[in-house]
């Protein structure tokens, strides 16, 4: 009985997690960074169009530029939520996915460029060899905030799987060589050939575990108003629960994420910046047309109104004067046709004045000449 326990353990330590919030995590709703992306999986806004992740979340995903899509960060649900449209994947040349029983993932780390910006209310910085160096020697807390499994339950409700806060898990930065000790100590989990990454970072039921839905989540440190980016969760994990999956359960002495760290892809950020900095220039340009052709429509509509305002103005006036002279006419007219005149007639020695519109002598009188 002991000797099967054993081999069970052996054979859960062995299986690989997929897809890595936070079992044994802490509420982390309104977190500023962590994004979760449609499918499932989660990301960590870089800056307002960039979202650091891990490669593998895009495996095969060959119309992820066209459907894919992340919500605000730290929202609580995904129902109702505004969408923030992927434009463009990037991976690094060096990554490599899980090969035959090698399940280590190399270089897990992915770039999402959107097609319109998040408001960054923090700054971001990827963490530079010597800030690694100083946090593994300061025992610096390191952070990870992410959108995976909570708890078995959420393996089979559909309500619960769609409406995860992010949670967060602490931990620190170890060294690669604690990661080879790490894995030393159990020799049944390193595979003959299983690549070792970077660095390690323990996980356990006091601090937090990764869990799956978490890949891609960012592993950081904070410093004042600053956080230094470590790297993606994804590349490689041992020892951990994964939420009750098949055969999974801590190591004795807990859990452990094998990472290589995002410094190595400084030249893939620099594209994804250089990208986004070009379509922000195409999109002003654009933009300053829209305005233009806005203001010069506006303005030949202001001058259609004026002209035609103008030519109203003229016709109605033109009108105006048109029928007072009539009427001055008419009235002239009729002011004629009614006036009185005065005519003298005689008759032999008499004489008498006759006054009407068309005065006219009596009979057998004359018109005085």
């Amino acid at each position: 009985m002991k000797k099967l326990l054993v081999l069970i353990l052996a054979i859960s330590l062995l299986t690989p997690v997929s897809a890595e919030g936070v079992e044994y995590g802490q509420d982390a709703t309104g977190d500023p960074n962590t994004v979760r992306i449609n499918g499932g999986a989660s990301g960590f806004l870089y800056s307002d169009r960039l979202v650091f992740t891990a490669a593998h979340n895009f495996d095969g995903s060959e119309n992820w530029s066209n459907l894919g899509f992340v919500n605000a960060p730290g929202v609580n649900s995904t129902s109702e939520q505004k969408k923030y449209s992927i434009y463009k994947i990037l991976k690094p040349p060096t990554y490599r996915a899980r090969l035959g029983s090698d399940n280590t993932r190399i270089d897990d780390f992915g770039i999402l460029i959107l097609r319109e910006s998040i408001p960054m209310q923090n700054k971001v910085e990827v963490a530079s060899p010597a800030d690694i160096e100083s946090f593994i020697r300061e025992k610096a807390p390191v952070v990870m905030v992410g959108y995976g499994f909570q708890n078995v339950a959420q393996r089979s409700e559909t309500q619960a799987w769609r409406d995860r806060a992010p949670r967060k898990m602490t931990s620190v930065l170890v060294s690669g060589d604690d990661l080879r000790k790490y894995y030393a100590a159990y020799p049944l989990w390193h595979q003959p050939n299983q690549t070792m990454l970077d660095f390690g970072i323990p996980n356990d039921a006091t601090n937090g575990s990764v869990c799956d839905g978490d890949s891609g989540a960012g592993f950081f440190v904070q410093k004042s108003n600053v956080r230094y980016y470590l790297a993606a969760v994804g590349g490689q994990q041992a020892g951990i629960t994964n939420c009750n999956a098949p055969l999974g359960s801590f190591a004795p002495n807990g859990g452990m994420s094998g990472v290589n760290p995002a410094h190595k892809h400084l030249a893939l950020i620099k594209e994804a910046e250089d990208f986004v900095a070009n379509e922000k220039k195409l999109e002003a340009i654009q933009e300053a047309a829209r305005v233009a052709a806005e203001l010069k429509a506006k303005q030949d509509a202001d001058e259609r109104v004026r002209v035609e305002a103008e030519l109203k103005a003229k016709l109605e006036a033109e009108a105006k004067a048109a029928a007072e002279l009539k009427a001055k006419q008419e009235a002239d007219a009729k002011a004629a046709a009614l006036k009185k005149t005065t005519i003298t007639c005689v008759k032999g020695k008499l004489t008498k004045k006759v006054t009407s519109v068309k005065p006219k002598c009596p009979t057998g009188f004359k018109v005085k000449k």
